[in-house]
């Protein structure tokens, strides 16, 4: 496990000094003024994705997105970082290989649309890093969620 950390966390440290300077193409707020489309479409294809409770299955409402940012990776070089999460419900452990088992299952529908398995990067942090509040239904359904981040690849 602790090789698989290691690797893991080089293997994104790698992914984010790649071409550095250049910044992840995310953007927190898609429609601030002056914002292009281009930047306001790839936030939303890198909105974060969702899951029910101990579930792993991409739910169907995504598949639609996941095909336009397979589509866009492809086209505009962009490789991409999946980073999978998890309330804070149960074992430590056990989360820690829900929130794997959710980013990985992302990273095969991607390459199942014809993404380059090498282009993508997957990283569970299991229920270390909430972005709501555990204590409520509402705030534990953002918890459960892949994280999608796009970086620019120049040739």
């Amino acid at each position: 496990m602790k090789t698989k950390i290691i690797f893991t966390s080089f293997a994104l440290l790698l992914f984010f000094t790649v071409n550095a300077g250049s910044g992840p193409l995310k953007s927190k707020n898609p429609k601030v003024p002056g914002k292009s489309s281009k930047a306001a479409a790839l936030a939303a294809l890198t909105k974060n994705l969702e899951y029910g409770s101990d579930k792993a299955a991409i739910r169907s409402n995504y598949y639609s997105n996941l095909d336009k940012l397979a589509e866009t990776i492809k086209q505009d070089d962009y490789a991409v970082s999946l980073r999978g999460h998890a309330d804070s419900i149960g074992r430590y452990k056990y989360n820690w290989v829900l929130s794997d088992n959710r980013a990985i299952s992302v990273k095969k529908y991607l390459v199942s649309k014809g993404v380059k398995e090498d282009r993508i990067v997957t990283t569970p942090f299991g229920s270390t890093i909430p972005i709501a509040s555990n204590k409520t239904e509402a705030g534990r359904q953002k918890n459960r969620r892949v994280e999608i981040e796009l970086k620019k690849i120049n040739k």
